[in-house]
């Protein structure tokens, strides 16, 4: 992740997702926050009975995709 991506992350709307094998689940969280710039480390808030949650935990691997807004 680049150093510019981790100063975008606030307060929002994102997308976690992971993958199992063949299958993609995703859900929407709020809270996304770094840990470190050196290793570049991020958090994500997961409900532990989501099958998200699952995912992650079996591959330890998660993306994450901001939920842009628009003006109304």
């Amino acid at each position: 992740m680049s150093p510019k991506a981790l100063h975008q992350i606030s307060y929002d709307l994102y997308v976690v997702s992971s993958r199992k094998g063949d299958k993609f689940n995703g859900q929407i969280a709020n809270t996304v926050f770094q840990i470190t710039s050196k290793p570049s480390v991020i958090a994500v808030s997961i409900n532990r009975q989501n099958l998200t949650h699952q995912f992650i935990k079996e591959s330890g691997k998660f993306s994450v995709s901001i939920l842009l807004k628009t003006p109304q």
